[in-house]
């Protein structure tokens, strides 16, 4: 969810300070929580601003970059594995226990596609058309 825009912070923490209403009233007036209001308010009282704080990053990758290259390395000595095999084998060599999702987005990030094709029989029923659409006649 995006931050509340500087304007409407401002606006409601000046609306505060010249007592124009308690934090329920400002907050139902300019549409947001009474959490929100008074979380401005302890910002400014703590920081002076009602700037708001960055974004925190969100969790690291559980492969780092510095594993890359050992990743791809086994991916092209291994390229019929499943990604829970690649994950196993991520484990052996780099010491690490990767998900599976982990292991797709780093290998998403490595543009390494693991697409493979699926092993189909032969099919018994002859073919009942050409390649040009036409009915094959039957004798």
């Amino acid at each position: 969810m995006k931050p509340y825009s500087l304007d409407l912070r401002e606006k409601i923490v000046e609306a505060y300070l010249h007592k124009e209403g308690s934090i329920r009233q400002l907050a139902k007036r300019f549409t947001v929580s009474a959490r929100c209001v008074w979380g401005l308010i302890d910002r400014v009282r703590s920081t002076g601003t009602c700037v708001p704080k960055p974004h925190g990053g969100g969790n690291p990758p559980r492969i780092d970059a510095s594993q890359y290259e050992t990743v791809t390395t086994l991916v092209k000595q291994h390229p019929d594995a499943t990604l829970k095999e690649l994950c196993g084998h991520v484990e052996a060599t780099c010491h690490i226990t990767p998900s599976k999702s982990s292991l797709h987005r780093t290998l998403d990030k490595l543009q390494l596609t693991r697409k493979k094709r699926a092993i189909m029989h032969p099919s018994v029923t002859p073919p009942r058309f050409k390649p040009n659409g036409k009915p094959i006649k039957r004798t």
